[in-house]
């Protein structure tokens, strides 16, 4: 298991001076998830998901989908929430359009579990926590990168995991259920995560 260091120390100066672009925005990440200084509980909801969808925003950047997967005629990059998601609208604002590599983000609202094959990352909220299993289940071995925040996301299947700890936004990664799925997390993703495991089941963390 891996786990994610403390970020909250960084020392600007002691970063090398060269560092290529993807650097710097996981530097931006780190200081993004270890600079809150608004207790969670304190931010209103929709603070808490624009800090959410922008995390979002950039684990699309450290995400390899299979070849083929992504349709080469279609540059968008879809990532899906139920229209009832009582935050849709923040995250939507907050990420809808953005450029990822060659691609656009597109945020697409479903209504329906069937629809979620065409998306490419798939947000569940603890809203749809009575429904997440079921949805987990089917989607088992497709090329879909899945994101929650309920305690058994992970366990239920889930990729990647949001939580909060010590009043920030934190993020746990099931690395064994996007290999199953064929998707690739990039190396520097997995350091930022609190804790990251190959069986569904973190083991600890900070």
């Amino acid at each position: 298991m891996y786990r994610g260091s403390n970020n909250s120390g960084l020392d600007p100066s002691l970063m090398p001076e060269r560092r290529d672009r993807r650097g710097v925005v996981l530097l931006w990440i780190a200081l993004l998830a270890a600079g809150l200084s608004q207790s969670a509980q304190a931010q209103s909801a929709p603070e808490e998901y624009q800090v959410k969808a922008a995390f979002l925003f950039h684990f699309a950047q450290f995400v390899d989908w299979p070849a083929g997967v992504l349709n080469s005629g279609d540059t968008s990059l879809k990532l899906c929430i139920f229209d009832d998601e009582p935050r849709r609208q923040k995250l939507q604002s907050t990420i809808d359009g953005k450029v990822v590599g060659t691609r656009v983000l597109q945020v697409r609202l479903i209504s329906q579990p069937p629809e979620i094959q065409g998306c490419n990352i798939l947000f569940l909220s603890r809203d749809e926590a009575r429904r997440q299993t079921t949805i987990l289940k089917s989607l088992r071995g497709l090329p879909i990168l899945t994101v929650g925040e309920t305690p058994n996301f992970l366990s239920d299947g889930g990729m990647i995991c949001f939580h909060i700890e010590e009043d920030r936004v934190r993020f746990d990664i099931n690395l064994g259920g996007a290999e199953s799925s064929h998707l690739k997390i990039s190396s520097r993703l997995l350091l930022l995560a609190t804790s990251v495991t190959q069986t569904g089941t973190p083991n600890g963390g900070r």
